[in-house]
């Protein structure tokens, strides 16, 4: 990928400004970006990078070098950079496509990822109450989100639980959509619940 693209800092003046009689030796960084939605949902690598990609471009008024130079800056790997950079592109600019091909890559990368982070998905949907059953495909994507692979067999025994309460018998069981986005298995067990032998005797 070396000398495919011209990357450069998105708006530059914003984190430098002009300075024509000296060299650069500190960048701007306004508190600002904390309210930033993007920079919330970079992870730690990415934020440190990308301080570090603003302090390299400082050196020349906010373009950055080749992908190879990154790296050898950085002291990081290119493919690490490169994946870095696809997931820096609210912040850069790009001549000639470098930072979609990286997004591809990552794409990719990513589906594959994904592909093993649903095994036990379908053994939780097929545990809940078949009334109940709505919006797999919303479901099955925040399964995989939030990862509750590692989580589903705690998950699975808690719904079995329930299931034969005498409270979701009657309907009033969350969706599965709700169970995921509130962890509706962390509340343990409710003593309000009925079971349907309770009273029975």
């Amino acid at each position: 990928m070396r000398g495919v693209s011209i990357l450069k800092i998105r708006n530059w003046s914003k984190f430098q400004p002009p300075m024509k009689d000296r060299n650069v030796i500190w960048i701007k960084v306004y508190r600002q970006i904390l309210e930033d939605y993007e920079w919330h949902n970079l992870n730690s690598d990415s934020k440190a990078t990308l301080i570090e990609l603003l302090l390299l471009a400082s050196e020349n008024n906010g373009q950055l070098p080749e992908v190879h130079k990154i790296a050898f800056r950085l002291r990081k790997t290119e493919d690490f950079i490169s994946k870095q950079i696809s997931l820096l592109s609210h912040w850069l600019q790009d001549d000639n496509n470098l930072i979609t091909t990286c997004e591809q890559n990552v794409s990719l990368e990513k589906s594959r990822v994904e592909e093993n982070k649903d095994i036990y998905f379908d053994d939780f949907w097929n545990s809940l109450l078949s009334k109940r059953r709505n919006n797999k495909r919303g479901c099955k994507q925040k399964w995989i989100k939030h990862n509750l692979d590692s989580e589903a067999d705690t998950i699975i025994k808690w719904v079995q639980s329930m299931n034969i309460t005498k409270e979701w018998k009657d309907g009033f069981n969350p969706a599965p959509e709700t169970i995921i986005n509130q962890r509706r298995w962390e509340d343990g067990d409710n003593p309000k619940v009925k079971y349907d032998w309770e009273g029975a005797l």
